[in-house]
């Protein structure tokens, strides 16, 4: 009797262990208790069209020579103007350029609102070419290369987009000495905002 006591009690805890090493799954490769897939919370995002109108000046180090030698020069442009849906901003572009070609970019652009907020922009690479339009008495150069939102802080988190840069450069008269260089961009494209940054 005592034999077969510890013969079930035996097998009684082999099958304990059988039963503890299956798996917990009760229908495919969901978990018991979990047969519900949770949803993935994705962000709820608005996309408007912009325009850009801006006016950037030379703020230029000519003696870094990150670009390398002449005709290539790190160029440094600061400026100010509006974006529509976003208001007053602030700008900084950073460049290398080939003066004599007018190849230029990557171009890294932060453009800053009244509050502090930082949209980031990219041009991998543009081309200044001369103007023969129908403004060419004032502005003898122009460029229009795609740009790329790339992201940015506070309600411009997350923000993507892209437009075309639409820019035209102004070289100084000679005879006036108020007259200086400076390049105005009249961009447009669309930019897409995380809602609740907004």
């Amino acid at each position: 009797m005592k034999t077969l006591k510890r013969v079930l009690f035996f097998i009684a805890g082999i099958g304990l262990l059988m039963a503890c090493s299956k798996s917990d799954n009760f229908w495919g490769d969901e978990p018991l208790g979990n047969t519900i897939k949770e949803k993935q919370i994705q962000p709820v995002t608005v996309t408007v069209p912009f325009k850009c109108n801006l006016t950037v000046w030379d703020h230029s180090d000519y003696t870094d020579m990150s670009c390398g030698e002449y005709p290539n020069f790190l160029l440094t442009m600061k400026g100010e103007g509006t974006i529509s849906h976003l208001g007053s901003m602030t700008t900084v572009m950073t460049f290398c350029c080939n003066v004599e070609t007018g190849v230029y970019g990557p171009t890294n652009v932060t453009f800053v609102a009244a509050n502090g907020d930082e949209l980031y922009a990219d041009i991998p690479v543009g081309y200044i070419l001369p103007n023969d339009g129908y403004n060419s008495d004032f502005y003898q150069s122009y460029f229009n290369d795609p740009i790329y939102i790339i992201g940015g802080t506070g309600r411009f988190e997350g923000a993507s987009g892209e437009g075309m840069t639409n820019a035209f450069v102004h070289d100084p008269d000679p005879e006036n000495t108020d007259d200086v260089w400076h390049t105005d961009f009249f961009s447009t494209g669309t930019l897409t905002l995380v809602k609740g940054n907004l």
